[in-house]
């Protein structure tokens, strides 16, 4: 009897095998790990699977462990991070390559590294600093202070976390001095340009936190947002409205469809991906704004044309090329795991939640205008295979975030619509911007709420 597989399945599975291999050299078991997965796979051959196809999965196994020790970095005399030490100042200078990171009273800044005492070396080094003077991208600094490895707790890598950026030092609070005005001139630096006046044109139309919180939901700036309410958020589960996500990228998604229903589902995917791709640049095109797009995109495909084996392979196929790229993402990278999860809600359960929806016959009362009925049933697909990764990454688990979620998911597309809306249209009239502002901070403010009344019910969430 022939027990091949069917090629989607190959693909599938050899990717498994490749992101398994990385996993296991990302937690330590890389040589015990390929002896287990050898045994494994040896139990599959003598279940009469194609040979070459069994010795496949064992190289990509063993090329997925290779791949991850190969990208733990080793460090030389010529390497910035040859040199931590908690106590020894020294002189560094280097250039601000990504965009400045304001949380609360502090700033943190990403610092391309290029001389040290006077001496030539490389690498990254994530500066945090007081929130005043304000640092632009591009900058070429000098810094007095010591540069310090990540700090390792009990419970939490911060170096593993700051590694998947090519980061592997960091330094708070030195001496900072701007040596030459910005001397990068490309693409970021004109994106960026925009974003910064985005952002200053929310602060002239919403006032505090409704600004700040317009900022979280449109560019993922947490610039100015109040701790208390960050906390409710976190109560809440709420924190991922204010992150650029994958769920961001799918509100969009769904709106942009809403939008343009008068079109062809073929129009649709491919003004939806222009979409994606406008606000991808508009945020800074950092990686984790691109694995998140790449995976709603994903996401869109599946949904839309229903072609789940299709989209099933080149999801597989994504996440295998994307770890090869930075094995890093998979081990430390809650972002992208929480991205991978939500593709997969929205690929496999999409269907399943639109028919438990209408079977308990709460269908029929979610409104239809700007598309929020299919936010609503993406929002809670989406979450059914984040779940877990929640609870194992950040050790809680909200009670009424999926309340929580319900309610809110009817007003984030209203709240984004009108907050963009404003700032469109006060760069033409400023008081026409200002009225549409009234009417976004109206959901903004509804959604403040419902984080603040859901994080006070009690026992709004377990501690693990």
């Amino acid at each position: 009897m022939d027990y091949g597989l069917k090629e989607h399945r190959r693909v599938v599975l050899g990717a498994a095998a490749l992101l398994w291999g990385v996993w296991l050299a990302g937690r330590g078991l890389g040589f015990s790990g390929i002896l287990w997965g050898i045994g494994l796979v040896v139990g599959f051959w003598l279940l009469r699977l194609e040979r070459g196809f069994v010795m496949m999965m064992v190289m990509l196994l063993c090329a997925g462990v290779l791949r991850y020790e190969m990208a733990v970095p080793v460090f030389g005399d010529g390497d910035l991070a040859f040199y931590h030490s908690e106590e020894q100042a020294v002189s560094l200078e280097g250039v601000i390559v990504d965009y400045p990171d304001v949380r609360g009273d502090r700033i943190k800044l990403t610092v391309e590294a290029s001389e040290l005492n006077g001496r030539v070396v490389e690498g990254r080094v994530l500066v945090t600093v007081n929130r005043y003077p304000e640092f632009a991208y591009g900058e070429r600094i000098r810094l007095w202070g010591a540069v310090q490895e990540p700090i390792e707790f009990e419970d939490f890598s911060y170096k593993n976390y700051l590694r998947r950026y090519g980061i592997n030092s960091v330094m708070y609070y030195p001496y900072v001095e701007v040596v030459e005005a910005p001397c990068i001139d490309d693409w970021k630096y004109w994106v960026f340009g925009l974003k910064k006046v985005f952002e200053t044109r929310l602060n002239q139309l919403f006032t505090e936190p409704h600004a700040s919180f317009a900022a979280g939901l449109l560019l993922g700036s947490r610039r100015g947002i109040p701790e208390d309410l960050m906390e409710d958020f976190n109560i809440s589960g709420l924190t991922h409205i204010i992150a650029i996500s994958g769920y961001n990228i799918t509100l969009i998604i769904v709106f942009v469809s809403g939008l343009l229903k008068f079109l062809s589902k073929r129009w649709q995917t491919i003004m939806a991906s222009l979409v994606i791709f406008v606000f991808v640049v508009l945020v800074g095109g950092t990686a984790a704004v691109v694995r998140s797009a790449i995976m709603g995109v994903l996401g869109l495909w599946a949904v839309w044309f229903g072609r789940k084996a299709e989209v099933t392979r080149l999801l597989a196929l994504t996440a295998a090329l994307m770890t090869m790229w930075n094995p890093f993402i998979l081990v430390d990278d809650v972002g992208f795991q929480l991205s991978f999860a939500a593709t997969c809600g929205l690929v496999y359960m999409t269907d399943s939640v639109e028919r438990f929806l209408k079977k308990i016959r709460t269908w029929k009362f979610i409104p239809e205008i700007f598309s929020i009925r299919e936010a609503f049933v993406t929002t809670l697909a989406a979450q059914t295979f984040a779940v877990p990764i929640i609870i194992g990454a950040f050790g809680r688990f909200s009670l009424v975030a999926p309340f929580a979620n319900v309610v809110a998911v009817s007003f984030i597309p209203l709240a984004m619509l009108f907050s963009f809306g404003a700032v469109l249209i006060s760069c033409f009239w400023f008081y026409g911007g200002l009225l549409v502002a009234y009417v976004g901070w109206f959901f903004l403010e509804l959604i403040m709420q419902i984080a603040y009344f859901s994080a006070r019910v009690p026992f709004s969430s377990i501690e693990f």
